[in-house]
């Protein structure tokens, strides 16, 4: 049995890793036709991702916040997927639900803020951050190492 459960991990782990590859395939992609139709840059998007210069700047933001949110979620069930198989454990599960609820929910927070007072400008950077942070392994690897090595933190198993 525990060799099934190091298994799947394993998997998991390796589906965010190759996550991280697709979300950037597609981002760069999209970004490099968006500076493109705003910046006028030469066009190094791939091919696949032509049919795009025929969408407006605002389409494409749009297409970006999809995704960002797609991407977001995507990387939340896989990581709550690591953490209650290796761990099985209720209260690690619900800690894990809830620190992708307070990244997610502080960005769009701060977008919310940034709208309404005009500071675009000055919270963009933190709200990219915070949303590619939800867009990593990152939780996932600080949660597992929490919960695996944190002396105290650890619960009988409850799942």
């Amino acid at each position: 049995m525990a060799v099934s459960v190091k298994i799947k991990v394993l998997i998991l782990a390796i589906l965010i890793v190759l996550l991280g590859f697709v979300r950037d395939y597609f981002f760069m992609n999209i970004n490099w036709i968006f500076l493109t139709l705003t910046n006028g840059r030469p066009n190094q998007a791939l091919d696949e991702f032509y049919f795009l210069l025929n969408w407006t700047p605002a389409e494409i933001n749009n297409l970006k916040w999809v995704l960002t949110f797609v991407f977001s979620a995507a990387f939340f069930l896989l990581t709550y997927l690591v953490i209650r198989i290796q761990f099985q454990n209720k209260t690690y599960n619900k800690i894990t639900f809830v620190v992708y609820l307070l990244i997610v929910s502080a960005a769009l927070g701060l977008y919310f803020l940034s709208f309404v007072f005009g500071l675009s400008d000055n919270l963009y950077g933190v709200i990219r951050t915070l949303m590619g942070i939800a867009q990593s392994f990152m939780p996932l690897m600080i949660l597992y190492i929490l919960f695996k090595f944190l002396p105290g933190l650890s619960a009988p198993k409850s799942e």
